[in-house]
């Protein structure tokens, strides 16, 4: 695989990782909302860019699956910062990147072959969470509910990129992210409705993070991941923000001095490692 896929993996998992910055700074908009206007802007901008760019159509074999794609997205968006507000943040986070897990169960249902070494991969990357997060599991601050939630995201993002490694075979990464996050805002804006959370529940201060949220996690973040599912396998894929509490720790460390845990520094290597073993041994094309 060439040393360029590792480097838009590298920005790509970066780039998801700020989302954990910006939400210090926007602590008072409702998780929906900022869900919403995540997706939306993401959408806004790709679509601009197709206008100095112009895109080809989608394929008519791939409409459907999109369509899917980006419900399953929004949904994955909705139930995370649902859970994440309803249980700890280290159980949310845990079972939120079961993502890979089950992309390596739906394969093997499916038919496909999921090697060994990606199994031991996906093994230690989710050891090396564990021991990150461990301090932070506590019974108080945890809920049934919030990890039902959680759990359920992890399931969802599966199913995005499944979809995903199906419709880049023959889906330019441009034209599928500008329509996969605007359906994934649709379906967000259902959900805020049908909860009686309005999307407009925030100041004009916070769209400045609407527009980096939209650009840095998502575009730089999710879309170059879809990029890459072009190549590597949805399980692979799915494996990359198993690094995001890490990554988003020395974020942290550098921006606000928190003090970085020593079980982060210690769980740190597992996790890259196992991501490492998974890519290597999950190479498309």
């Amino acid at each position: 695989m060439s040393k360029r896929i590792y480097l838009i993996l590298a920005l790509a998992l970066v780039s998801v990782s700020s989302t954990a910055v910006v939400i210090r700074y926007v602590e008072l908009v409702p998780a929906l909302t900022l869900a919403f206007w995540r997706m939306l802007s993401a959408s806004f901008f790709l679509w601009c860019y197709s206008i100095k760019k112009p895109q080809s159509l989608i394929p008519l074999n791939n409409k459907y699956r999109i369509l899917f794609a980006g419900f399953f997205l929004g949904m994955h968006f909705a139930l995370f910062f649902v859970g994440v507000r309803s249980t700890s943040v280290a159980s949310a986070t845990l079972l939120a990147n079961t993502g890979p897990v089950f992309t390596s169960l739906i394969s093997r249902f499916s038919g496909q072959r999921v090697p060994r070494s990606v199994v031991l991969g996906l093994l230690i990357s989710i050891f090396g969470i564990i021991f990150v997060q461990w301090s932070d599991f506590s019974a108080e601050g945890n809920n049934s509910w919030g990890n039902v939630f959680s759990l359920l995201s992890g399931f969802c993002i599966a199913m995005t990129y499944m979809f995903a490694s199906e419709i880049r075979k023959d889906t330019e990464n441009i034209l599928y992210g500008r329509s996969v996050f605007f359906i994934a805002a649709v379906t967000i804006c259902v959900i805020a409705i049908l909860s009686g959370v309005s999307i407009f529940s925030f100041s004009k201060n916070d769209i400045v993070w609407f527009v980096f949220l939209g650009i840095v996690p998502s575009i730089l973040g999710h879309n170059m991941l879809n990029y890459c599912i072009k190549y590597l396998s949805p399980t692979a894929v799915a494996s990359i923000p198993l690094g995001e509490p890490i990554i988003a720790s020395a974020l942290c460390y550098f921006l606000f001095f928190e003090t970085v845990p020593f079980s982060a520094l210690l769980g740190a290597p597992f996790v890259f490692c196992g991501i490492i073993i998974t890519i290597k041994n999950s190479v498309v094309n």
